[in-house]
């Protein structure tokens, strides 16, 4: 019998969905995520959740210059909590896992070498700029400089990470990257390295629904951030995953999510009207609306509510 793998998130302030990301993270893991153990949530505690075990942490650097610093000393909390597992998943809240996959098997992913990356990788963003300063650290001790930091889930061991991470200076300046960190001391030293193809796609910018089922049908695990989400992304993830999971009070309450699942109910008439008024503009037909159910009004209902996906 293989053992549980522990589930480590880490939360700040700057969720622009009402953490809703977490939401539907948690929903994937409770759907494809074989051998879960507990769920740690690491700094903010957004009020919707349940079930899972919370520690909290304020973030003791500037976000804007070493926020790589504050994931570290958020991991490190979990780490030295004797009830997290010795092995853990570390997974951000904008990660999702799409098919079955067990706990332990998640793969150490990979983009290659950075030592073979053009120098214009380096100038895209303030980011990658931590991340050139990992590859000069770890090529100064002699380490490989596999680029693991990826977007994707990463098993940890809570002794190792410990180690990792502390044989390094990521407190100074804009910090150090911690998965590339862990993975080049503890996976590309032992040869232990998947190249990532497409294992995972990112939803970076805006896609139609139809271009999301296109992008995200072949893949195993999602990323995305505010750029990538829309109306389009809001109502795939209802889509894929509707169902309230385990690590919820109550369902999410938000404008695609409500009426999606409405129109893919049996549509009751009053509960529509109730939608309409919530999210909709109109007082003279939202006063119609009230007047009472007719074939023709529920009709109209029905139209007025689904147009809020013409361009999705």
């Amino acid at each position: 019998m293989q053992k549980q793998i522990d589930v480590v998130y880490v939360l700040g302030t700057g969720s622009n969905w009402d953490n809703n990301e977490i939401r539907f993270s948690l929903r994937s893991l409770a759907k494809n995520l074989k051998g879960m153990g507990r769920v740690f949530v690491v700094g903010e505690r957004p009020a919707f959740l349940q079930n899972v075990i919370h520690i909290p942490a304020k973030d003791e650097f500037n976000p804007n210059v070493n926020a790589d610093g504050n994931i570290i000393l958020k991991v490190l909390a979990a780490c030295n909590d004797e009830r997290l597992s010795d092995d853990f998943l570390f997974i951000n809240d904008d990660h999702l896992v799409l098919k079955p996959i067990e706990a332990s098997e998640v793969p150490p992913f990979h983009k290659g070498n950075m030592k073979k990356f053009p120098d214009e990788y380096w100038k895209l963003n303030y980011w990658r700029g931590r991340l050139k300063r990992t590859m000069e650290n770890l090529d100064g001790m002699g380490m490989p400089t596999y680029h693991f930091d990826c977007h994707t889930p990463i098993l940890f061991n809570k002794e190792l990470f410990k180690q990792a991470v502390t044989a390094f200076d990521f407190c100074e300046g804009i910090g150090l990257t911690m998965k590339s960190l862990y993975g080049n001391l503890y996976y590309a030293e032992k040869g232990v390295r998947v190249k990532l193809k497409d294992q995972k796609r990112t939803v970076f910018h805006q896609y139609t629904v139809a271009q999301l089922n296109e992008r995200l049908s072949p893949c195993s695990f999602l990323s995305f951030n505010d750029g990538g989400l829309n109306r389009s992304l809001i109502y795939w993830l209802v889509a894929r995953f509707p169902d309230q999971s385990m690590f919820e009070k109550e369902d999410i309450s938000d404008r695609v999510a409500d009426i999606s699942r409405w129109l893919a109910s049996d549509r009751d008439y009053l509960e529509g009207v109730a939608l309409f008024e919530k999210y909709m503009k109109g007082v003279n037909i939202i006063r119609l609306f009230k007047s009472g159910e007719t074939p023709g009004l529920k009709r109209k209902l029905e139209y007025k509510l689904e147009r809020i996906f013409d361009e999705i």
